[in-house]
């Protein structure tokens, strides 16, 4: 009997839903100018603090892993990699915006 009463609670909970009376967790927010939205396959959410630093601060972060910095007019990897870090440089030469591929 125990059995037949969480079958329909753990379909509830896979589906994302809450049972009656329990408030879903709340999220926390991270002041981060990386948008939520953008895959984070990468892990470069992680590196939100360069954006808007100059470009040179690259050199002095160790980074494990497959990482491509894009200058305006510069040449990019045509392949995708979900977990290679993108780090686009303006042409003032900050970092303007951080991506995955």
């Amino acid at each position: 009997m125990r059995i037949i009463w969480t079958l329909p609670l753990l379909a509830l909970i896979a589906c994302g839903g809450s049972p009656r009376g329990v408030a879903p967790q709340a999220q926390t927010v991270v002041d981060n100018p990386v948008p939520m939205g953008v895959d984070n396959s990468c892990g470069g959410r992680r590196y939100g603090s360069l954006v808007g630093k100059d470009a040179t601060v690259l050199e002095t972060v160790l980074i494990l892993g497959p990482v491509q910095v894009i200058r305006p007019g510069g040449i990019t990897a045509q392949d995708y990699q979900p977990d290679r870090i993108n780090f686009i440089v303006g042409a003032d030469g900050t970092i303007t915006q951080i991506t995955c591929g």
